[in-house]
């Protein structure tokens, strides 16, 4: 079932249908909105307590820019059907691997900073361990007392975030190197990024390492020859994982304090308000361009967030230097017309709000032509493309919420793997003889 094939360079064409960007954006966006659409006003009501603003005159809104994306891959297809091979990455690993050790040291470093001093701003405003034990035992709102303790400082806590490319980077070299030493701090990573997940409520960490790691996994077994059972079904096996994990950590936030005395099951209470969590995004996303219309922006907001949360960038930058401040309207309106609980933008319709009708269309072109490009090279075993795109299919994953690619968290991620890959090429001949018999001239 996983049609892995391997050329004579040692290059796997990875026919696993879900590592496509292109088919598994499709088909996610196929899903969520036909649930979105034709989930009726009133269980909008009932289960999420806001109006339902989809309808059969708005809903081609959210189509379009689904078949711009996938055009847009089609391009990167066609494009890179005449893009060489390259094995750089492997090279160094194998005969050069200082360099990725030191490269792993101290990204791990990086992470385990982020994550002290996380913990040490939770103990001085007064986390302590029978909070955290309150939580554990199920106390009706003691996750939120956790989540008070900790205030986010830009820049310094924002450090966690190099526990990206510390994963994907550990989990190539352990097909090279077996030491137990980098199991363990992938352990250490993990087992903090679960903390992280389930007691400040960000699910999103858990898939920043699980997705990375488990694209890592496949495309390397496929790289050599390596055959996976049932490899096919994986991502609805994910699915169903991921609804438990949500489950979890639900149990605690929400289930205990307010909804067991609303919904007559636990699970139906889940299941609705997962796919809740996707069909309200695209939901608010429609109300905000039903309502604030369709506007130009002199500079993107939505979705260049990082530029606006940039550590030191003042708060109301963009109104100082525009004279109004986008993101205020946008909260303005969810809080008089949406339900601020489920505060999902959809990455899918924030475009609009920055580009306008034309422009957002032009827009998911680009980005999906631009992702079909990372996945070729990806697939041909280019060092940037092997680096980026396991973090980068999370952002496709996410793009019914909102988008990743222009947040604060992955901005980090992408900067680091960008110097990775520069570093590396920069000094090949240093690190390796560079050229194997066969291969082709590299990237």
């Amino acid at each position: 079932m996983n049609g892995n094939k391997t050329d004579r360079n040692g290059n796997s064409g990875m026919r696993i249908w879900w590592l496509n960007p292109t088919i598994i954006f499709a088909l996610l966006m196929t899903i969520i909105l036909i649930g979105a659409y034709y989930i009726p006003g009133d269980s909008y009501l009932s289960f999420y307590r806001v109006n339902k603003f989809i309808n059969e005159s708005n809903i081609i809104f959210s189509i379009l820019p689904v078949c711009c994306f996938v055009f847009g891959g089609i391009l990167a297809f066609l494009a890179g059907k005449g893009t060489k091979p390259s094995n750089a990455l492997g090279e160094v690993m194998e005969k050069k691997d200082s360099f990725i050790k030191m490269w792993i040291g101290l990204l791990f470093a990086f992470t385990m900073f982020g994550y002290a001093v996380w913990f040490l701003i939770m103990l001085r405003n007064g986390f302590s361990l029978a909070l955290f034990m309150s939580v554990l035992s199920g106390e009706p709102g003691a996750i939120y007392g956790i989540k008070e303790s900790f205030d986010n400082v830009a820049g310094v806590t924002s450090f966690t975030n190099f526990g990206i490319p510390f994963v994907i980077l550990t989990s190539y070299y352990l097909f090279y190197n077996k030491k137990k030493i980098y199991i363990w701090m992938l352990l250490a990573v993990f087992l903090l990024t679960m903390m992280r997940a389930l007691f400040f409520l960000e699910r999103l960490a858990i898939m920043e390492f699980l997705v990375p790691a488990a694209v890592v996994y496949f495309s390397m077994r496929a790289k050599l020859g390596r055959r996976t059972p049932l490899v096919g079904l994986y991502p609805f096996i994910g699915v169903i994982a991921l609804v438990g994990f949500f489950g979890i950590s639900e149990y605690y936030r929400s289930w205990l304090s307010y909804y067991v005395n609303y919904y007559p099951s636990f699970w139906e209470f889940i299941v609705t308000r997962f796919f809740g969590y996707y069909v309200t995004a695209i939901n608010t996303g429609t109300l905000y361009f039903q309502h604030l219309g369709f506007h130009w922006l002199p500079f993107p907001n939505s979705t260049a967030e990082f530029v606006w949360k940039f550590p030191g960038v003042p708060d109301n930058a963009y109104e100082s230097i525009y004279g109004f401040e986008p993101q205020a309207m946008i909260n303005n309106t969810l809080a008089t017309m949406g339900n601020p609980e489920f505060n999902n933008p959809s990455g899918l319709l924030q475009p609009y709000n920055d580009y306008g009708f034309g422009g957002a269309l032009v827009f998911w072109v680009i980005v999906g032509f631009f992702t079909g490009v990372l996945y070729t090279h990806f697939q041909k075993g280019h060092t940037f493309g092997m680096m980026i795109y396991p973090i980068w299919l999370v952002g496709v994953l996410e793009i019914p919420r909102y988008f990743y690619f222009g947040s604060g968290r992955f901005f980090p991620c992408w900067v680091i793997i960008l110097a990775f890959t520069l570093i590396l090429h920069y000094n090949r001949k240093k690190l390796t003889s560079w050229r194997l018999k066969g291969v082709g001239a590299g990237e």
